[in-house]
């Protein structure tokens, strides 16, 4: 998740972005940079670091003009330097473009433009666009304006993926493009000039009207005697309603939320259209890979854990062996040698007993990889393969939109591989674009889920379940004592009979994760619900039926395999509800940190 900013208008544009570039970024913070028209000359400033830094360093506000770009970086395409910091030219360095999103056929594009002469000085996805646009233009011997518009509009059906666009160029200088699909946008109508933002946050210190784009828009926004915005989707001018904001700065940063762990979690359907995409190439190097080696080992610590706990379920599906374990355990019992693959789920990248499982199954010559959210942190530099989770930057401590998109990348994992040995995974697949889908439906629920958790009055908590979403209830009960500080334990409902059903009584409530209507564990799970309940425990169900308990939260009635993904965010806003109604510090809890680097 990056950043961008786009303003034309009558002020001193350097100025305008980088104040909206400081408001944007909490959205990416490791390099950033602005791109001015100024004179019918293109001015590119770009560097690594944080906006402040990087804007005194390279002295943006000496640069005038009226018509800009600007973008904060959070890296996924190409490692953190400043030939990687956007914006990102063509060869002649005349249009200049800004990006957030995955560009997942860039590849191929960039292939063919190296074919034909194009010279790249980035690693990055997105400077396939400006050269796209260039090589468009050369069917015009003489291009005007309208020959300029339409060569943008043909070198962006060229591209596949996701993106929130914004496009200059120094021979139109009175033109500013936009572009959405999959990734926000929006338009900032002020009475001095027009703006584009990934959020609201970007220009509201200049207006509170916003027009929010929707997928395929592409805007034209010019500046003359006056100013004309012209919004078409397939080609078809159409009005998009113009919205007031009523929100301050400080409330615009979270997206109108109260808590960044709030505006993270519905956050959750529009990051998993990315991680749905990012890493192709890596993701089917590592299922061949996974053929090649004897064992397999998940390393991985809290949260990232009990996604790979949920990985061991699918590929058992496949007949392969996948051991998840405790990071800091697994030079205790890790049984590594050349025929082991470890790969290892960290969000941060910088997890210490992750980084440490890694470099200890290197020295015992095993093949290495990667899950990670940022990108040039040590896990990436460390591992033989790497895979960008594309969950963008995480502000709040608790782990909600990176752990679902853990569960994506592991889930096409489990279909990748799956196509490798010869199984038929196409119903798998299928899934894969609804599953945004039913995590909205669950979001949706999330009135009757805070009703549900301010009634929940005792100091102790079980979360229970079986099969695939086991690991849900560790990582429900996680979420919920990690934030409001009350006890809470996970553990499959037939282990309840095993000693912990002693502990049931008026001061103990349940949270019970009962699977789909077409899991074989169904009736198993309602069993132990009814065990809970002769001994007056309180049972809240997170269920697809109806189930004969005190409170329900209601998810879709999935196929079970997907079902992980409806049932975390569910028991994320279970937590956060609660902890909200006990007033405690929601995005930054007592005692932790977002990323554990010490032993």
């Amino acid at each position: 998740m990056c950043g961008i900013i786009g303003y034309i208008g009558n002020k001193k544009a350097s100025e305008v972005l980088l104040r909206g570039l400081l408001r944007l970024e909490y959205r990416g913070y490791d390099s950033c940079g602005i791109g001015v028209v100024d004179n019918n000359e293109l001015i590119i400033k770009k560097n690594v670091g944080k906006v402040e830094e990087v804007a005194k360093k390279e002295r943006f506000l000496d640069v005038c003009g009226c018509v800009s770009i600007g973008h904060s970086r959070w890296a996924t395409h190409g490692n953190v330097s400043t030939q990687n910091a956007h914006p990102h030219t063509d060869c002649k360095g005349e249009i200049a473009v800004v990006h957030n999103g995955i560009i997942s056929n860039y590849k191929e594009l960039k292939e063919e433009l190296i074919k034909k002469g194009h010279k790249f000085k980035s690693e990055t996805d997105t400077e396939v666009v400006p050269h796209l646009i260039e090589e468009e233009l050369k069917k015009y011997k003489n291009p005007s304006e309208d020959d300029y518009i339409n060569a943008v509009k043909n070198a962006i059906k060229k591209l596949n993926g996701t993106y929130a666009l914004a496009i200059i160029n120094k021979n139109f200088p009175n033109v500013l493009i936009g572009a959405r699909n999959e990734s926000p946008l929006m338009v900032g109508v002020g009475k001095d000039g027009y703006f584009l933002g990934s959020d609201i946050s970007a220009f509201l210190e200049f207006t509170n009207k916003a027009i929010p784009l929707e997928d395929g828009d592409f805007v034209v926004i010019k500046k003359d005697d006056e100013f004309l915005l012209i919004i078409e989707n397939n080609g078809k001018k159409i009005d998009r309603d113009v919205m007031e904001i009523e929100w301050s700065i400080e409330s615009a940063e979270k997206g109108g939320y109260p808590h960044f762990m709030l505006k993270e979690i519905m956050e959750e359907p529009e990051i998993l259209k990315v991680s749905a995409k990012i890493s192709g190439e890596e993701i089917e190097k590592l299922a061949k890979l996974m053929t090649e080696c004897d064992r397999v080992y998940i390393v991985a610590m809290g949260t990232s854990l009990h996604a790979a706990m949920v990985s061991e379920y699918w590929f058992a599906e496949l007949g392969k062996v996948v051991i998840p374990i405790d990071a800091s355990e697994f030079l205790i019992k890790g049984v590594v040698d050349e025929k082991t693959l470890v790969i290892a789920i960290t969000q941060s990248g910088e997890t210490y007993d992750t980084i440490k499982a890694i470099r200890y199954a290197k020295s015992k010559n095993a093949k290495t990889a990667t899950i990670v959210n940022v990108l040039g942190s040590t896990a990436t530099r460390e591992a033989d393969i790497t895979i960008m989770m594309g969950a963008g930057i995480e502000i709040a401590v608790c782990a909600t939109k990176t752990y679902v998109a853990q569960l994506m990348v592991l889930y096409r994992l489990f279909i990748e591989y799956g196509e490798v040995i010869g199984k038929d995974m196409s119903k798998y697949k299928e899934e894969i674009k609804n599953i945004p889908n039913y995590i909205k439906e669950v979001l949706n629920e999330r009135k009757n889920i805070k009703k549900i958790a301010e009634n929940l009055k005792v100091h102790n908590y079980l979360f229970i379940s079986k099969g695939i979403n086991l690991p849900n209830a560790l990582e429900g009960a996680l979420k919920f004592k990690e934030i409001t500080y009350l006890h809470a334990e996970g553990m499959s409902s037939g282990f309840l009979k095993h000693g912990t059903i002693s502990l049931i009584d008026e001061n103990m409530d349940t949270i019970a994760l009962v699977p789909p209507s077409n899991s074989k564990l169904l009736n198993s799970v309602l069993s132990n619900i009814e065990e809970i309940k002769a001994r007056n425990g309180k049972v809240v169900a997170i269920s697809p039926i109806d189930v004969d308990v005190d409170e329900i939260i209601k998810v879709p009635d999935v196929m079970e395999e997907v079902s992980p993904f409806v049932y975390a965010p569910a028991c994320q806003l279970l937590a956060y509800y609660k902890a909200v109604e006990l007033k405690r510090d929601v995005d930054k809890p007592r005692g932790l940190a977002k990323s554990v680097t010490v032993e």
